[in-house]
């Protein structure tokens, strides 16, 4: 089984950060240290084994049992200041989001095998995830929100056949 995490960051979800399975990609590597002003502070380190942007995934097509993409979904306008939230997560420019988005997403269905599962994770703060649904090739399965406000889905597609 191939497993790709195409935006793992610094592998927050994971328990097991290191497995045969998985392939860890991120568009950066890098270290720093958390911005938070009311906590201790916290070094992440991002180590992805592939470095590369989820649109630009340098795999053949229908490679990936299963895909996992956690895109950014803050949007900003105009030229800013990282925080540690924008570090975590990285950030998407208000003029070409859709664009950036709907091109990644097209790519990672590419990669996926027919017959693969896509697990999205997407977080309603600026734009609903009915918009971001509608990028997808495929209608989604089944899903769920969690996170304190409810805002933060996880999504599970299946790459099938369209008839």
């Amino acid at each position: 089984m191939k497993i790709l995490d195409a935006t793992c960051g610094y592998k927050g979800m994971w328990y097991q950060k290191s497995h045969p399975y998985v392939t860890f990609m991120d568009k950066r590597k890098e270290t720093f240290q958390s911005l938070h002003q009311h906590q201790k502070k916290r070094t992440y380190k991002i180590n992805p084994d592939i470095v590369s942007e989820w649109k630009d995934a340098p795999f053949p097509d229908n490679y990936f049992d299963m895909i996992i993409f956690d895109p950014p979904h803050i949007i900003w306008s105009k030229p800013h200041i990282e925080g540690t939230i924008e570090k975590e997560n990285g950030h998407l420019n208000a003029w070409d989001w859709e664009q950036t988005l709907q091109k990644g997403i097209t790519k990672l269905f590419e990669i996926l095998k027919p017959d693969g599962i896509f697990i999205l994770k997407w977080c309603e703060v600026k734009i609903s995830v009915q918009k971001i649904i509608t990028m997808c090739p495929y209608p989604p399965l089944f899903g769920t929100r969690t996170g304190q406000a409810n805002k933060t889905h996880w999504i599970v597609f299946l790459k099938y056949e369209l008839q």
